[in-house]
């Protein structure tokens, strides 16, 4: 026997802990899970492997951050720490990570298979457009699963008339891949008139969606003579056949918007070309009924000079009254307006920050060009008054002349035009008096 004192049981599991946990505080073992309880707050379980136990604990607040739940007779790889509980003279491994034993394994396959297609140059092909307005697509999904009935529903909501011709496939296990590369052969031949294919499935594990790795069907994909869209999973799962594919949505429901167009979004857009349309027709109208009267307006004085002066005045004064400003005003505004939609609508297609100086020049040209519109219009009026009060037959009589007039009202302009003794009017600047011819 030693002769140094005795330790006791506690300052020996001390002195044990303080040597057992460093070396051990990040650990990764693999082991069956056996005896788990989580009922309560914290959860506890063993991990046994030939003929050797762990006492395992996760406790209530590394919880949530688990990516799977240990269940009794799983084989899973778990991380975590070494702790020596003193007072019960036990070793437990505190659990951070568990997930099933054989992910890794496949993720390592994955990774190796990702590399070895892309050397191949099958994920940096140019991706194909998608139809804008298709008239029928093929859908590869499981008949009866979630994936094809979001399918068939956003379909039925955003475009019902498209025509769907369904390929059933199993969605794993053996018969997935043969079927499913059976689907895309068929749904590509051109009899059926498939212009877009949709490969759906739900989510599920990396083992659920391991056949949607398979080289033969990340072939096929990329060989499709149609545009491909894929919608395997959910967000977070990523195959490879949605690397080959033309198309990668986050959900089934995703890639039927992206396969169809949306109606109600069309029929915004057919009625704001349609008001546009008609604003612009509206002004040219306007523009044709305004040459058409001028030129109806001058042919009219040459036709006919001997025209009844006071009949000319008034279809001059309320031509006048039409030309007013403020309907040049009007009409220019409407033009404005019109000028503005298409300087947003120009705006909003720019590609990038390199158009805003066009979109900005334009704007500031615009006012510009409104206003020496608006005093051409000007001019033009001041013009039509001049003419207009050339034409109006009180004006030589203010200067002295008498206007003759015969028994109907019609001027006199000729000495020989009227037979003697033929009765006339005559109009001075301030009334009108009888006389005769001798």
């Amino acid at each position: 026997m030693s002769d140094s004192a005795p330790l006791s049981v506690k300052r020996l599991l001390e002195q044990v802990k303080t040597k057992l946990e460093p070396p051990f505080a990040a650990v990764c073992v693999v082991g069956e899970v056996s005896n788990f309880r989580g009922s309560g707050k914290h959860w506890y379980f063993t991990l046994k492997e030939e003929g050797a136990a762990l006492s395992c604990a996760v406790w209530a607040g590394q919880q949530r951050f688990l990516q799977h739940r240990p269940a009794d007779g799983q084989r899973v790889v778990l991380k975590g720490s070494l702790n020596l509980y003193v007072a019960g003279g036990t070793i437990t491994l505190a659990v951070t990570h568990c997930e099933p034993a054989g992910v890794g394994d496949l993720q390592a396959r994955l990774r190796a298979l990702e590399a070895d297609l892309r050397a191949q140059g099958l994920f940096d092909r140019p991706k194909r457009p998608l139809p804008r307005f298709p008239k029928k697509l093929g859908i590869v999904a499981a008949i009866g699963g979630a994936a094809l009935r979001d399918v068939l529903e956003v379909t039925a909501r955003r475009a019902p008339g498209i025509d769907l011709l369904i390929a059933p496939a199993a969605a794993q296990g053996e018969r997935c891949v043969p079927e499913t590369l059976l689907a895309i052969q068929e749904l590509q031949d051109p009899y059926w008139g498939c212009e877009a294919l949709l490969l759906v499935r739900g989510g599920g594990s990396l083992e659920d969606l391991w056949a949607f790795n398979d080289p033969e069907l990340v072939r096929a994909v990329v060989d499709c003579r149609i545009p491909v869209i894929t919608g395997v999973g959910h967000e977070i799962d990523t195959t490879l056949v949605d690397l080959a594919a033309d198309r990668r949505a986050a959900t089934p429901s995703q890639a039927a918007e992206l396969a169809t167009p949306d109606r109600a979004a069309l029929g915004a857009e057919l009625r704001r070309r349609v008001e546009a349309l008609t604003a612009k027709t509206a002004w040219r109208l306007r523009g044709l009924e305004t040459t058409l009267n001028l030129l109806t307006d001058h042919g009219l004085q040459r036709a006919d000079p001997l025209a009844v002066v006071e009949t000319r005045l008034a279809a001059l004064g309320q031509r006048l009254a039409l030309a007013h400003p403020s309907r040049g005003l009007d009409a220019a505004g409407g033009r404005l307006a019109l000028l503005r939609q298409r300087l947003g609508q120009a705006a909003g297609r720019a590609a990038g920050d390199l158009d805003l100086p066009r979109v900005h020049a334009a704007q500031r040209a615009l006012a510009p060009a409104v206003l020496r519109g608006l005093q051409q219009r000007g001019q033009r009026l001041a013009v039509l008054g001049e003419r207009l009060r050339g034409l109006d037959p009180t004006g030589p009589l203010q200067r002295g002349f008498v206007l003759a007039l015969d028994a109907e009202g019609h001027p006199v302009t000729a000495a020989q035009a009227q037979p003697a003794g033929a009765a006339l009017r005559l109009r001075w600047r301030d009334g009108e008096r009888k006389a005769r011819l001798e």
